[in-house]
């Protein structure tokens, strides 16, 4: 049923035939209903029948449930979804309802009352006397912002994941902690979530959440398997492979390169091997992809057939991980690409811990592994000259110790004006060359593609050396943004999400740039992160004692 409405209540639809051709393919499935301009009265016993016979409501369309009834009114309840005593209010359209002829957990069966009127009547203005004492304090405190707890739009879902999976690993009792989660979602959710979207975040913390006893043990099989690459030896498969270098480069010029190659099955760059073809998924936050992306892959003779992409963007917490791992063992790409690896891990996680950028690149291994696919990443360098390109990696070490293989893309130290590739990590094979490219086409009527050129013996260092810039005028569009950042923020801690609206609004630096920026001037003590999590602030560094 997932296929035909994915994301739930979200997905509701007046689409006759679509809802036809769902059941069609799940003759038993229950029908429910968006509560989009409407209310329900949800009556479950004996404490709630008695409140609602106290209000004497208008009669109205009746609905028998397995412990009660359903009450419909027109037009949204104006003090929003509540619980009362053995009664729940719901309206909105983030709410659902079940009707008719669907099937109560209980086994009975949802039915009209024949007494109903025709029509259902308007939403009385007395419900809120449904409210318990409890809920009225609720109301109060997100109203007056007293509460120690209050979980907003936007962030429900991953709270509540994290928190299940919290949840799960200490109790192991799975009604205990769906009760616990109703009640954190019914008292201190600012809009809660419906019945049914707690459960399927429920259900998915599940899926992530290994049982402790099935962690250790014998291995699964003694029997050892060739290491296999998606392109020797430069990409392996069943693991991550990091494509680094200096901002503005062009990275996902040559990507796209390889991203076609794949797609249908034609040479790799300076070899007479091609590449296996097949499905290839793409996760952008850097380029749009019907102006930039897919103009660059029709240059490069893709076969857009083989492309699957994130349709809008979203961070990879671990609800939507788990999403992208059951999409890619439905799917079976060859290549998963990330452009670029800091924005997807979003700002709930901490780029500079090592221990969370393991966790995450060890899911991606994972999921890799799994599916028997490449995952390969893009990340950024930071401009610290004396360090190994290695070490420049923006973010923790973790980015580098984490990866099977690491590829870094600079420029020809004997020809600025061409670009160069150089393999720097591997961890089961030997070092690949590296490759020169040039840079062709372009400008305001043209698509810019590479072609390789030669093999050479420069290294990585060479490729990715820093270039220093006249003083006075910003290097390039991320020193700018750097600079704009460092006259916005000051010893009073804000939102990142300040900083990123000001610096997009003025077109300085894409969101994904700005992340890996962000990361970069943590490393460098130019700003200071203050609190974690949602309470997240930044502001500026302590300045260098030394400079």
């Amino acid at each position: 049923m997932s296929k035909f409405f994915p994301n739930g209540v979200n997905s509701a639809t007046d689409d006759i035939a679509l809802v036809q051709k769902a059941l069609r393919r799940h003759p038993n499935a229950n029908l429910a209903i968006s509560l989009a301009g409407l209310t329900v009265v949800d009556v479950d016993g004996k404490a709630g029948k008695q409140a609602v016979e106290g209000l004497d409501l208008t009669k109205t369309v009746k609905v028998f449930t397995g412990r009660g009834y359903h009450l419909y009114y027109r037009d949204e309840c104006s003090g929003g979804t509540f619980k009362g005593d053995e009664i729940d209010v719901l309206t909105g359209a983030n709410r659902m309802a079940m009707v008719p002829p669907s099937i109560h957990p209980t086994g009975k069966r949802y039915r009209y009352s024949m007494r109903s009127p025709a029509r259902m009547a308007p939403s009385p203005k007395n419900l809120s006397k449904l409210r318990t004492e409890r809920a009225h304090q609720k109301q109060e405190g997100l109203q007056s912002g007293s509460t120690d707890l209050v979980i907003k739009r936007g962030g429900r879902n991953d709270f509540f994941f994290r928190t299940a999976c919290f949840l799960r690993r200490r109790f192991d009792d799975e009604k205990a902690v769906e009760a616990m989660l109703e009640g954190l979602n019914d008292v201190f959710t600012e809009t809660p979530l419906s019945p049914g979207e707690l459960r399927s975040v429920i259900q998915s913390s599940g899926n992530y959440v290994e049982d402790t006893a099935a962690l250790f043990g014998p291995p699964k099989t003694t029997e050892p398997l060739p290491m296999e690459f998606l392109y020797y030896p430069y990409i392996p498969y069943f693991g991550v492979t990091l494509l680094a270098g200096n901002p503005g480069m062009g990275k996902s010029l040559l990507v796209t390169k390889l991203i076609a190659a794949v797609t249908a099955g034609d040479r790799w760059p300076l070899t007479e091997e091609r590449a296996p073809k097949g499905k290839v998924l793409m996760l952008s936050a850097e380029d749009n992809w019907q102006r930039v992306t897919l103009l660059r892959l029709l240059e490069n003779d893709a076969d857009i057939g083989q492309i699957r992409v994130m349709t809008r963007f979203k961070i990879l917490s671990p609800e939507n991980l788990e999403a992208m791992a059951r999409y890619i063992e439905q799917e079976r790409p060859k290549l998963v690409f990330i452009d670029t690896l800091t924005a997807y891990m979003g700002s709930g996680r901490d780029m500079n811990r090592q221990n969370e950028v393991g966790e995450f690149l060890g899911r991606l291994t994972e999921i890799a592994e799994d599916a028997g696919c490449a995952v390969l990443a893009i990340g950024h360098l930071n401009k610290q000259s004396a360090e190994h390109p290695l070490y420049r990696i923006v973010g923790s070490i973790g980015f580098a110790a984490s990866i099977r293989s690491a590829l870094f893309y600079g420029t020809d130290p004997t020809d600025r004006s061409r670009f160069a590739l150089a393999h720097v990590k591997a961890n089961a094979s030997e070092l690949g060359r590296t490759m020169i490219f040039e840079r062709f086409g372009g400008g305001r009527d043209g698509t810019p593609v590479l072609h390789p050129i030669e093999f050479s013996d420069a290294n990585e260092a060479e490729v990715c050396r820093v270039e220093t810039n006249a003083v006075g005028r910003p290097a390039s569009a991320t020193d700018a943004a750097r600079e704009f950042i460092l006259e916005l923020l000051s010893d009073q801690p804000v939102r990142w999400e300040k900083v990123e609206s000001a610096v997009t609004s003025r077109s300085l630096a894409s969101v994904g740039t700005l992340n890996a920026l962000r990361a970069e001037m943590a490393k460098s003590e130019e700003i200071e992160q203050v609190g974690k999590g949602k309470s997240t602030r930044w502001k500026l560094g302590k300045p260098r004692t030394d400079k």
